[in-house]
């Protein structure tokens, strides 16, 4: 027995039996109140008749009644205003300063069994998703409510990067949408050096040499640390010389070459690859945060994300080492990526900060036309029976699944209180 649960037993009104104090009193609830998550009260605002008396106040809950006392709440004024305390064991009566009783109701005879059984289901499931057993009995509209729901949050969640990029970039825009961009082109192992990329290498100076392809490679290549030994191929000797004087021109210092990750990394991925196709794409100059609140539709975006590498690098994937020939394009699953944790969020976010509903509407669009992503959360849910058809369900589900499924969060779940509240049994 913990707290959250007789929570959840006293929010629902999950009681059998007539509820009565430890003193005798009958007890009925008119309203449980508003559950409080911060620090106060478990709920505020009951409606309780206790008797002949009918109180409005606050409630407590502990398992045992002596854990006021040690939780040092008969010292603390913010629990002045509690009606009744409501707890699983009533161990002892608790008394105010004042010599008041404090009604104390006692759950341990009036807890569903039934209730408890589902609950200990989820609790001891070896389930990576504790109630999925279950999931097909959840009603459909409260799936779809609940996903919504977790889309948001998820998005809220990814938000909290982009706010940190405003205020690194004193609430510059473009340039927190230039630098977290460039992080998304590190998919996860090359986050990090993309993002240290971008910010010392400012988005304005680029744009300074659109017109020059050439010049963007080779301050992208050089800023990055990769022109900084000698080569035999014509074509990085070119990016060096390039880098060389407008390194000086500019008084620019590359990272380090050795913050980038190869071992283990398919050779499409390879930071040389993604580090053409990120200079080819700035190079474009068809992305930016306002192009896409212009015309942010899938189509489109995808054209504009669908960069191919220099030349060069379609018979290499390091400087001076030929391998077999191909085009180095950005793939489906690299632009959906893109477009799932960076335009999606940003506008997202765009839309929030300016109050602006139809952005953040664009946003959700854009996640409903985005093909969904494979990996092993969505595999989970799939044999569970429920399927993401989308971006905007996968990204909810896999939200649902971090968030509470893998906590075992199940009392604040809507799926898992809709489970807890039916009639059959958990196996």
């Amino acid at each position: 027995m913990n707290e959250q649960f007789l929570s959840f037993i006293w929010k629902h009104r999950l009681f059998s039996g007539d509820l009565v104090t430890s003193g005798g009193v009958p007890v009925s609830v008119l309203k449980p109140g508003e559950q409080n998550s911060h620090s106060g009260p478990d709920f505020f605002n009951a409606l309780i008749r206790i008797g002949e008396t009918l109180w409005a106040g606050n409630v407590e809950i502990h398992v045992r009644a002596s854990d006021w006392y040690r939780h040092h709440h008969h010292s603390d004024k913010a629990y002045g205003n509690v009606i009744l305390h409501v707890v699983y064991e009533a161990d002892m009566d608790i008394i105010t300063p004042d010599l008041t009783t404090i009604p104390t109701l006692e759950l341990k005879s009036n807890t569903d069994e039934l209730v408890m059984k589902r609950y200990l289901g989820f609790r001891n499931s070896r389930m990576s998703i504790p109630c999925g057993k279950s999931i097909g009995d959840v009603n459909p509209v409260t799936l779809t409510g609940w996903l919504d729901r977790m889309l948001v949050q998820r998005l809220e969640h990814k938000s909290l990067m982009i706010a940190q990029a405003l205020d690194v970039n004193r609430n510059d825009w473009e340039d927190a949408f230039y630098q977290l961009l460039a992080r998304n082109f590190g998919f996860n192992v090359n986050a990090g050096p993309f993002e240290m990329l971008a910010r010392c290498l400012p988005r304005q100076l680029l744009l300074r040499h659109a017109s020059q392809p050439h010049q963007i490679e080779s301050l992208v290549f050089g800023q990055a640390g990769f022109l900084e030994t000698e080569f035999n191929d014509e074509y990085p000797r070119l990016l060096q010389s390039e880098y060389r004087f407008l390194s000086r021109k500019y008084g620019l210092l590359p990272l380090d070459r050795h913050i980038w990750k190869l071992l283990r990394m398919r050779p499409a991925n390879f930071p040389t690859i993604r580090l053409s196709q990120f200079a080819n794409l700035i190079a474009s100059g068809s992305i930016s945060l306002s192009k896409l609140l212009e015309n942010p539709n899938i189509p489109e975006i995808h054209r504009i994300l669908q960069v191919q590498a220099s030349p060069y690098w379609n018979t290499h994937f390091m400087f001076d080492k030929p391998s077999r020939f191909g085009n180095r394009f950005m793939g489906d699953a690299s632009i959906r990526n893109i477009i799932v944790n960076t335009v999606a969020p940003f506008l997202f976010y765009f839309g929030r900060h300016r109050q602006e509903n139809e952005i953040c509407e664009q946003a959700f669009t854009l996640l409903r036309d985005t093909p969904t992503e494979s990996n092993h959360i969505l595999d989970e849910w799939r044999r569970l029976g429920v399927t993401s058809i989308n971006a905007f369900t996968g990204q909810a589900l896999i939200g649902l699944y971090n968030d509470l499924c893998s906590k075992k969060k199940c009392l604040i779940c809507a799926l898992g209180t809709e489970i807890l509240r039916k009639n059959e049994t958990i196996d």
